[in-house]
């Protein structure tokens, strides 16, 4: 079955006034729920849900808005999917544009991708430099804002020219079983974490994705 993740982009400033790891993660995850719509609750989600913003009202409003990746990337499982998929593809893909995916998805995907150490970056990806602190526990992602400002930089270069990766992913891409079973769903989880790393950017807050 695997896990689930729930996406949050957060005032850093008010998150981090919390007093400790415990009170961030419940102050966390009460407001995920709190924006839940509970329509087709994990694990016996609808299929047909699409990507979408939830944010809260007062007098939460104002500190944090979750992301619901819908069909393709509720579930962890997605974006280990996805990154097989982009590790068999890559060496088809042009070396500054795989620089480029290579540093966005890295720090995304929980762990990193072991190939990452061994490559040399080419191109504008080159210069963009992304350092997570760990994580909290139970956390399955922790950006602070100034992580996802290069981030950003760094999604600018991919999603301009995502498509350029259709023909090697159609040809070469991992034929393990998973919700990704073609290049739009692959995109489409790229272009849910450009939504979130864009929304958080612009309003200078962070990511964190929990255990739901």
């Amino acid at each position: 079955m695997g896990i689930c993740i729930d996406v949050l982009i957060v005032n850093w400033d008010h998150l981090m006034s919390a007093p400790g790891d415990d009170q961030r993660y419940a102050i966390l995850h009460d407001a995920g729920l709190s924006v839940d719509d509970n329509e087709g609750a994990w694990p016996d989600r609808s299929p047909s849900v699409g990507r979408q913003w939830f944010w809260p009202s007062p007098p939460a409003a104002g500190w944090f808005g979750k992301f619901d990746f819908g069909d393709v990337g509720f579930s962890y499982k997605d974006h280990f999917a996805a990154s097989e998929h982009w590790e068999a593809i890559r060496v088809f893909v042009p070396h500054a544009m795989r620089s480029a995916v290579d540093r966005f998805i890295d720090p995304l995907f929980w762990g990193g991708l072991e190939y990452m150490a061994d490559r040399d970056p080419e191109g504008a990806a080159a210069h963009v430099s992304v350092v997570l602190p760990d994580a909290p526990s139970d956390h399955l992602l922790w950006c602070p804002p100034a992580a996802v400002s290069s981030l950003k930089l760094l999604w600018d270069l991919v999603g301009a020219e995502l498509e350029a990766l259709r023909e090697p992913f159609e040809r070469n891409a991992h034929a393990g079983s998973s919700r990704i079973t073609s290049f739009d769903a692959f995109a489409g989880l790229l272009r849910g974490w450009g939504d979130v790393i864009g929304q958080a950017q612009q309003r200078g807050w962070g990511v964190v994705g929990l255990r739901c």
